[in-house]
């Protein structure tokens, strides 16, 4: 039987029986036996790997917090095309006036004359300071640009009819979901320019607004953020805006968050085009959040004795930010890839991507036969019966036991799964999932099955892999080792069977633990909209980069 053992379990038992462990065990390091009582070998399973389409994932922020959203349009010819878009509903703002309320009458007293100049929808782009230019000026960079940035990508404004429940319409006592297929009424547009397009740029750090005096003559503000951060500013209809909200502000329609949201449902900002550039935007965060701002100026006059006429004061611009808050959804328009998979390859794709089914044949018994001729796996070649096939797979595995020694006939010190990159699709590292992630599923004994996470994401979190691993600064591969998954199968803690399956990583989400508690179940979110092709488990075309689980393991003489 193959079972892991470790330092820590080896050292117990020393202290246990110290004169037999100093007798017994010359070498126990890096989980490895090699002593006068056990000998250690290795063997290859081999897998079959199924590619997966998604259709869609979990893309809101009910019940979680998305740390990133995603807009534009990502064309790589290799992977599927994705236009990004999301809906938001707006927050409401306290105290909202256009207009004195009280006219000055007694001297001292000011009188204000509101005069709307324009209305944005102001979106903060994801970027890091990189300290100063020479000038002195903040020096930003974008987190991350995918696709052809040279290429404008068009950006509509809609006003949404669809309203975003945060509970469930058909059983309000569960809460609401969204997926990034869903579909939203576009109820108006709302851009100034029906043609407005974005290309992103590190240096938009300022948008100009023309101000207007209560006597139609104007002059120019330039407003940034805090931060001076990079953002995009899309124009919208200040006519229209005007009337949807300027002109309610006393009006019921702004009397409660309730009211408002059943009101005005929210903003579809929405990515067109068949080529051009995603890049990650900051939806969240404790400063500088989007928002539809109205930028409007208040010019003050003031009563003074002995003067009939109101005396002009001061001009103060200003605005009011209405933040995008409450419910939103990633959406994610999948086309099809423009080249097709190369043979024995598959492909990881986040968002609405592709994924993988990952079943562990077995052992190789012809094979293993050939290459190694004494592995003490080919003992067990009886087991094979289930059905008989010429492989020892994991149920087999699982069922032997050594009589003698009452337990194991092997103990598991390694299990991992390679994969390797096609580094003729991927050459860029920069540009493809820095991390791949692995799990399984289980039913939950009422018929559901459900996505679970493999013990060793959180038994051994450190060790547990799947980050891409360079070779001269080039993709090579991503490992993911399994070696608690493996040893809970061979000595019956767990008996599930079901084959794994492979994604992109998507962080936090993907993490097992959630605010410092252990939760197994696997979600569904993903909103890394990076690609990778990887060699599948073909030896013929794949050679030594095949796709293959390796256990290290060593028995008892």
């Amino acid at each position: 039987m193959i079972r892991k053992i470790g330092i820590l379990g080896a050292s117990l038992f020393c202290l246990v029986s110290l004169t037999s462990c100093e007798k017994d065990f010359n070498d126990i390091g890096t989980g490895v036996i090699k002593n006068t009582k056990f000998n250690t070998n290795k063997v290859e399973l081999e897998l079959e790997i199924t590619p997966i389409d998604i259709e869609s994932v979990r893309a809101d922020n009910i019940g979680t917090t998305i740390t990133e959203y995603w807009m534009g349009v990502y064309k790589n010819e290799n992977y599927k095309t994705i236009e990004s878009s999301f809906v938001s509903q707006l927050g409401l703002l306290n105290s909202l006036k256009t207009s004195d309320v009280k006219p000055a009458s007694a001297d001292g007293e000011i009188d204000s004359l509101f005069v709307l100049d324009k209305v944005i929808l102001k979106i903060p782009y994801s970027a890091t300071n990189k300290g100063k230019d020479s000038d002195g000026k903040p020096k930003f960079t974008l987190d991350s640009v995918l696709g052809n940035p040279d290429i404008a990508t068009s950006l509509k404004i809609f006003k949404s009819g669809t309203y975003l429940n945060t509970l469930d319409p058909n059983n309000p006592s569960q809460p609401n979901s969204f997926m990034s297929n869903d579909t939203y009424l576009e109820e108006e547009l709302l851009n100034e320019d029906a043609g407005f397009t974005f290309k992103p740029s590190a240096i938009d750090t300022m948008y100009t607004v023309t101000r207007h005096y209560s006597d139609g003559r104007t002059f120019e503000s330039e407003e940034k953020l805090s931060n001076k951060a990079p953002f995009l500013a899309v124009p919208l209809n200040t006519t229209r805006m005007k009337e949807l909200f300027w002109d309610k502000f006393d009006g019921t329609e702004f009397s409660s968050a309730q009211e408002f949201n059943n009101y005005f449902r929210g903003l579809i900002v929405k990515s067109e085009g068949a080529d051009g550039s995603m890049v990650p935007v900051r939806l969240t965060g404790s400063s500088d959040l989007p928002s539809v701002d109205f930028y409007y100026t208040i010019t003050r006059f003031e009563k003074k004795a002995d003067n009939s006429n109101l005396v002009y004061k001061d001009t103060v611009p200003t605005r009011y930010s209405f933040p995008l808050s409450g419910v939103r959804n990633s959406i994610y328009k999948m086309s099809p890839r423009t080249n097709p998979i190369p043979s024995d390859n598959f492909i990881l794709q986040g968002t609405a991507g592709s994924m993988a089914e990952v079943k562990v044949l077995g052992v190789n018994l012809t094979k293993l036969k050939q290459s190694d001729p004494t592995n003490s796996i080919l003992n067990y070649e009886s087991y094979d019966n289930n059905p008989k096939d010429g492989y020892l797979d994991l149920k087999e595995l699982s069922s032997i036991r050594d009589v003698a020694n009452e337990k194991y006939g092997f103990l598991v010190n390694d299990a991992s799964l390679s994969f390797y990159i096609n580094q003729t699709a991927n050459t860029n590292k920069n540009i493809i999932p820095q991390r791949i992630f692995l799990y399984t599923s289980s039913d939950d004994g009422s018929g559901n099955v459900l996505p679970i996470q493999i013990t060793d994401s959180y038994t051994e979190s450190g060790t547990f892999g799947g980050n891409l691993e360079l070779v001269d600064e080039k993709p090579e591969k991503y490992t993911l080792r399994i070696t608690d998954y493996i040893s809970n199968l061979f000595d019956r803690t767990s008996t599930n069977y079901s084959p794994l399956l492979l994604k992109v990583y998507n962080n936090p989400t993907d993490n097992p633990y959630r605010n410092r508690v252990l939760e197994t179940n696997v979600l569904s979110y993903n909103w890394d909209p990076r690609g990778v092709t990887l060699l599948n488990e073909n030896e013929t075309t794949n050679g030594a980069k095949k796709a293959v689980l390796k256990i290290t393991y060593s028995e008892k003489r």
